[in-house]
């Protein structure tokens, strides 16, 4: 019998909880490509079956970067939440049960650490498209608010 695997959608402000199956998500190239015709790239997590049978999800590169950070392993259980506030989304990962983050990128820590980042260098990247750019900011955001 072929099952058809099924992944968590994350659905805004609604925490998920999952128990990862291995140390490493999967990776690779997508199919499809940025707008200025650059890979992109996906992460596919294993996960314990939840009780909806999902076995999986895909992490955007933001929130891949959070996992990886924590050192998340096989086993380890996390409570994963996508943040809409304002129209803009953010990741919050705790440990399953906790009530600290373990990694998290708020919306009100952005203009605490904003003029740390530079600006200049992801605006002058002439062949980075919008959303590459965006997303090294975002990188940046996250790496300075964890220090």
């Amino acid at each position: 019998m072929n099952q058809e695997n099924k992944n968590v959608k994350f659905d805004p402000n609604l925490p998920v909880e999952v128990e990862l199956t291995f140390d490493e998500p999967k990776s690779g190239i997508s199919q499809y490509k940025n707008e200025d015709g650059s890979d992109k790239y996906w992460y596919l997590y294993g996960i314990k079956n939840t009780i909806n049978g999902e076995s999986g999800f895909f992490a955007t590169p933001i929130l891949h970067d959070i996992i990886k950070n924590t050192g998340a392993k096989t086993g380890t259980k996390l409570t994963i939440t996508k943040v809409v506030k304002d129209e803009k989304t953010t990741w919050d990962v705790k440990s399953a049960g906790g009530s600290e983050p373990i990694q998290s990128v708020s919306i009100e820590d952005v203009p605490k650490i904003i003029d740390k980042v530079d600006i200049k260098d992801i605006n002058n990247e002439n062949n980075s498209s919008l959303e590459e750019r965006v997303d090294k900011l975002e990188r940046q955001v996250y790496i300075l608010q964890n220090k």
